[in-house]
């Protein structure tokens, strides 16, 4: 079911959740049994004041209540008076009752997180599967920091809603329904007039959860930018610090956090503000109970005990009716986050139309009038660009920064689909292919290499670390010059890296990524070299894993260094979206115009 605008309902979203906990329903069956004791135990301490001062009166007006009776009914009182008897009984009722209502208490909150933990991990582990499979324009257009909120502080407020929500549902809201019972029970008159006033609280809870909805969802949205404003200046922190730009990054972070502060002031203020009008209405209800209670009439028929049992029954309402208006906040907070999660897990993935298999490709690669705009970009990125790359060529692109030769590898990557033109690999349309069985012909070596807080064997291993053995792996740091530094880790292939491969250099990381294309043995290798400087060990070791790696495959270089443009057999030269030149490094030199004056410069505008 969904509203007027096309969003799901708030029942449509809550039933889903409900479908979440459903999954763990034996710790939900628990849980609710032990808030049924709970809630039964607060009748039990109500109605143990009836027992004591009725106790206290003649015994003709003494009324058995459900303590009193079974007290009488385990332990007799003989021929001791009821004082006497009450003396040893109420004690001993109350540490019972006590007793009872923690035990109640304790499953039912037990039980409910066994189920609030099920479903975070599981709406996590959606949220995270249906991320890593989103067409990369997806990606392109959030914030890391949106998309890592998305797992954290969404996933917590859903699970709120799901799960807190229902614990205070169910643990207050049998507490009321007990005791409204135990009330109608004692006197069901008393009871009308005290919940004559529910309907005015009821509207106080459905008012405030229409701000509560509002100001959630510019929470999560502050948030997002606050996470990615500090991933971004962790990551940065050194050029943060030798640009003098702390003070900049502090007021963006400030500005931010600002604004998170504001709409969560506003949030608690709407919160704040409920409370007291549902505790007012709740003492109204109060008074106009004593002012009934106390009518000779109804008097005549009560024992003082009963009316206290009564009145004590009404005063507990108090608490569990203030908390009942209270949860409206965490739902409406979680029902915010489930819309987006739940829009976010609907979200169809990575378009696949493609119905060949594919084993193994030469690694012939023809464009044919390709161009590509950017989905809600204006301009072109690439212009009819027509080539083709012979299997087992090294082919370089050089260019200008922004000449359009990482949007070609992503077309080549499938991650994006030609505005026009079209591309194939071995003489067949690339989109014709199954997506998985395409993209596995194809290494990538990244400019930003890419290695996970893991083991070594983890990170070269990438994608097949239950298949690939220990001779593999080794024989892949050799080709890429690498098994020196790996075995001289404390630990070799399981010494662990840090965040982002710390402890080694670039030319060490960049080697590790070499390893790892080397491991996949794919046909085509698609290297976007780092543009930083190296040592010239690590410039040489570099250029050694790229010979070794490199034979009999196809390799596509996006090239910053003069030494592989050099022994490239074919160079592509781009600027501004468009394939200007052609030929090995002899030729081009010989014709002077851009790559001439790039090579001059040392690539340094590449």
């Amino acid at each position: 079911m969904k509203t007027e605008t096309g969003k799901p309902s708030d029942w449509a979203l809550y039933r889903r959740l409900l479908g979440y906990v459903a999954r763990h329903g034996g710790a939900f069956a628990l849980s609710i049994l032990g808030f049924l004791i709970y809630s039964l135990a607060n009748v039990l301490l109500a109605d143990l004041t009836q027992f004591l001062l009725d106790s206290l009166g003649e015994a003709s007006q003494i009324s058995m209540g459900f303590v009193s009776s079974a007290a009488h009914w385990l332990w007799p009182p003989g021929d001791k008076g009821p004082v006497e008897y009450a003396r040893i009984a109420v004690p001993a009722a109350a540490i019972v009752c006590a007793l009872i209502r923690a035990s109640g208490y304790f499953f039912g909150n037990y039980f409910m997180n066994i189920v609030a933990r099920g479903v975070v991990h599981r709406l996590r582990t959606q949220v995270f599967d249906a991320l890593i499979r989103m067409p990369k324009q997806f990606i392109d257009g959030h914030t890391q920091g949106e998309l890592v909120s998305k797992l954290t502080f969404n996933v917590e407020q859903v699970s709120g809603a799901s799960s807190e929500a229902l614990k205070t549902i169910l643990r207050d809201g049998l507490t009321v329904l007990a005791l409204i019972s135990y009330m109608l029970y004692l006197n069901w008159k008393l009871t009308l007039v005290f919940f004559a006033i529910t309907p005015a609280i009821a509207g106080v809870v459905v008012a405030v959860g229409r701000h509560f909805r509002r100001y959630s969802r510019r929470i999560q949205d502050s948030m997002g930018e606050v996470t990615q404003l500090s991933n971004e200046s962790m990551q940065a922190f050194d050029e943060i610090r030798m640009f003098s730009a702390t003070e900049q990054q502090s007021e963006r972070f400030r500005v931010a956090s600002q604004f998170n502060r504001v709409q969560s002031l506003k949030l608690a203020f709407v919160q704040a503000v409920s409370t007291p009008i549902a505790q007012v209405l709740l003492a109204l209800a109060l008074a106009a109970l004593f002012w009934f209670a106390l009518d000779p009439a109804i008097l005549a028929g009560f024992s003082a005990g009963s009316l206290v049992a009564f009145i004590a029954a009404a005063t507990q309402l108090g608490k569990p009716i203030r908390t009942l208006t209270n949860v409206q906040s965490i739902i409406q907070r979680g029902l915010a986050a489930a819309e987006d999660l739940f829009t976010q897990i609907d979200a169809p993935p990575e378009p696949d139309q493609g119905q060949l298999a594919l084993e193994r490709a030469r690694g012939d690669i023809v464009l044919d009038k390709v161009s590509f705009t950017y989905p809600g970009a204006e301009g072109s990125v690439l212009k009819d660009i027509s080539l083709h790359i012979p299997a087992g060529k090294m082919v370089a692109f050089v260019g200008r920064s922004g000449a359009g030769k990482s949007s070609l590898m992503d077309l080549l990557c499938r991650f994006y689909a030609p505005s026009a033109g079209s591309i194939t690999l071995d003489d067949q349309p690339i989109a014709d292919f199954q997506l998985d069985d395409y993209r596995r012909q194809f290494g990538l070596v990244s400019q930003r290499v890419v290695l996970f807080s893991d083991t070594v064997r983890a990170n070269v291993a990438f994608g097949q670390l239950d298949t690939v053995t220990d001779a593999a792996l080794n024989k892949a740091l050799e080709t890429a010059q690498a098994a020196a530094f790996v075995e001289a880790m404390p630990g070799g292939l399981d010494a662990t890296l840090g965040d982002g491969g710390s402890g080694l250099s670039g030319g060490q990381k960049q080697r590790l990524a070499i390893a790892r294309a080397v491991l996949k043995d794919a046909p085509v290798l698609i290297l976007d070299e780092a543009t930083s400087a190296l040592d010239n060990e690590s410039e040489a070791a570099i250029q050694a894993s790229l010979g070794a790696v490199s034979a009999g495959r196809t390799t596509i270089v996006i090239a910053h260094r003069l030494s592989t443009v050099e022994r490239a057999d074919m160079i592509v030269v781009m600027d501004e979206g468009r394939v200007v030149a052609t030929g090995t490094h002899t030729d081009l030199m010989a014709e002077g115009g851009l790559y001439a004056n790039l090579y001059q410069q040392g690539f340094a505008a590449s």
